[in-house]
């Protein structure tokens, strides 16, 4: 059976950079290719928007992005509260 070492390398690399945005609580789209950047990753931009696409963070509302950055034309991502907390 062949087995295929890309695909958990991947899943492996997506959870890694759930953790550094939970741990900052916000990033901004320059940080999470930073990352991407420093751990050999060059799908980090793309995993997080699929980690925006199951629910697990969400884009920084503009309101809310200006009140914290300032005026700032890259998306900032935040990690999503579980419900019922």
């Amino acid at each position: 059976m062949v087995q295929d070492l890309f695909t958990k390398v991947r899943h492996d690399k997506k959870e890694q950079l759930f953790e550094f945005i939970k741990a900052r609580r916000y990033v901004k789209t320059s940080d999470v290719i930073r990352w991407g950047l420093d751990n050999y990753h060059n799908r980090a931009d793309r995993d997080a928007r699929d980690l925006a696409g199951e629910g697990r963070i969400r884009r920084m509302n503009t309101e809310v992005k200006e009140r914290i950055f300032g005026h700032l034309k890259e998306d900032v991502w935040e990690t999503v509260e579980p419900k019922g907390q």
